[in-house]
C-alpha cells in the first residue's frame, strides 16, 4: 500500500507524535534551564543532535505534510490562510497576555511602572503577537538570575520560520494560479527539487565543518510537504519501522552518518508512525492536539521554576513542568484553540464575500466612469 491510501481524513497518531514531541523538547530545555552541562541530554553528546532538535524537526517534518494537504485540499488561499492563522494565533495571544501582563509583573524585579512603561515590554509583545519582523526574547528584569538569563520565552524562535514557510506555500499558490491545470504538477516538481537543493547545501556544511549553513528545519518542512505531493507513490511497510530505526541505531557510531541518514530517514519515519500503528493508541487523536500549548508554555513555566525553587533536580524540573504544561495546554485547546478553529470556514466565507463585494464596486466604478 501506498501513503495515499493512508492520508484520508484525521484517522491518524500525528496529534499523539506532535505532543510527544513537545514533551521532548520539555527534557531537553529543562537540563539549559538549570544550568546542566550539555552532557546531561542524552543524545547531544553522542549524536550531535539534542533530542529537543529532533522534537523540532519531527514538527517541521509534520507541519510541512499537513499544511500542505490543507492547502492542495482546500484548494482555497484564502480558507488556508485562515486555517493557518486561527492555529497560530489565538492561543499564542492568549499566552501573551497572560504572561506579559500576569506573569512576568510578578516575576520582575523592577517596579511595576517602570516594568509596565519599559519599550522593552512593548517591544516584545508586539514583536511576539505578529512573528513577522522578528522576536525579542527578554522581558525588563524577569529571570536576570537564572543559568538561561533573561530569556523568557526561548521556545518562540520556530514560529516565525513556521509563518515564513506557510507564507512561501501561500505565495507559490498565488503565483501558479496563473497556470490551474499544472499548478499542483509544477509544486510536485519545485518542492522536491527545493528540497533536494537545502539538503545538498546542509550536508556541505556539515562536512567542511562550517558553523553556519541553511536551516534544517526548512528542509524537513519541505520534505514533508514532498512527501505530501507524491504519497501516491510512498510505499508504506510494517518493515519500515523496525529498518528505519535500524538505520538510525547502525549509524550512530558517527556523528556525520548519523546525520545523513537521520536527515534522510526522519520523515518517512514519521509517516509510518503516524499511520501504521492503529487499535486503541489512535484513540489519543480524539482527545485533541495539545501540542502547541505544551510548546509555547512549557519554557516561562519552566523558567518560573527554575527561579522559585532554587536547586530543583533534573527529574522533578521535568516532572512539574510537564504537568504544569500538560494541564494549561488542555485548558489552551479546549477553551482556545479548538474553539478558534470551529470558525474557520465562517472566516473564509465572510472574506470571501468581502472579497468579491469590493471588486463589484470596483467594476461598478469602472463602468460608471467609462
Amino acid at each position: 500500500m501506498r501513503l495515499s491510501d493512508y492520508a484520508v481524513g484525521r484517522n491518524n497518531n500525528f496529534n499523539l507524535i506532535r505532543l510527544i514531541a513537545a514533551l521532548s523538547v520539555i527534557f531537553s530545555h529543562s537540563v539549559a534551564v538549570l544550568g546542566l552541562p550539555p552532557e546531561r541530554e542524552i543524545f547531544f553528546g553522542r549524536l550531535g543532535f539534542s533530542l529537543g532538535e529532533m522534537a523540532v524537526d519531527v514538527f517541521f517534518v509534520t507541519s510541512g505534510f499537513l499544511v500542505t494537504g490543507s492547502l492542495v485540499g482546500r484548494g482555497s488561499l484564502v480558507a488556508y490562510l485562515w486555517a493557518r492563522a486561527l492555529r497560530i494565533y489565538p492561543a499564542l495571544w492568549v499566552m501573551l497576555l497572560l504572561t506579559v501582563f500576569g506573569l512576568a509583573p510578578a516575576l520582575t524585579s523592577l517596579p511595576l511602572a517602570d516594568y509596565f512603561a519599559s519599550p522593552k515590554t512593548r517591544e516584545y509583545f508586539v514583536k511576539c503577537a505578529t512573528l513577522i519582523w522578528g522576536l525579542r526574547y527578554s522581558l525588563p528584569g524577569v529571570f536576570e538570575t537564572l543559568p538561561l538569563k533573561s530569556e523568557f520565552n526561548g521556545s518562540l524562535w520556530t514560529l516565525p520560520i513556521e509563518v515564513r514557510l506557510y507564507l512561501d506555500l501561500a505565495a507559490a499558490w498565488f503565483v501558479l494560479a496563473l497556470l490551474p491545470a499544472i499548478r499542483v504538477k509544477a509544486l510536485r516538481l519545485a518542492i522536491p527539487l527545493a528540497a533536494a537543493a537545502w539538503f545538498v547545501l546542509i550536508l556541505k556544511i556539515k562536512l567542511t565543518g562550517g558553523a553556519n549553513g541553511p536551516d534544517i528545519r526548512i528542509f524537513m518542512f519541505l520534505y514533508g510537504s514532498s512527501l505530501y505531493l507524491w504519497r501516491d507513490k510512498m510505499p508504506m511497510q510494517w518493515a519500515a519501522l523496525v529498518a528505519l530505526p535500524a538505520a538510525l541505531i547502525a549509524a550512530s557510531f558517527d556523528k556525520t552518518a548519523f546525520f545523513v541518514v537521520y536527515t534522510l530517514s526522519l520523515a518517512p519515519l514519521v509517516m509510518h508512525l503516524a499511520y501504521l500503528p492503529g487499535g486503541a493508541i489512535r484513540r489519543f487523536n480524539e482527545r485533541g492536539d495539545f501540542s502547541y500549548g505544551v510548546y509555547i508554555w512549557a519554557f516561562p513555566i519552566q523558567q518560573t521554576l527554575a527561579l522559585l525553587f532554587p536547586g530543583l533536580a533534573l527529574w522533578a524540573m521535568i516532572a512539574l513542568s510537564a504537568a504544569a504544561s500538560l494541564a494549561v495546554a488542555y485548558l489552551s485547546w479546549n477553551l482556545i484553540e479548538k474553539r478558534a478553529l470551529a470558525h474557520k470556514a465562517d472566516f473564509a466565507a465572510a472574506t470571501s464575500r468581502a472579497f468579491t463585494l469590493g471588486l463589484a464596486r470596483i467594476a461598478g466604478r469602472v463602468g460608471a466612469g467609462g
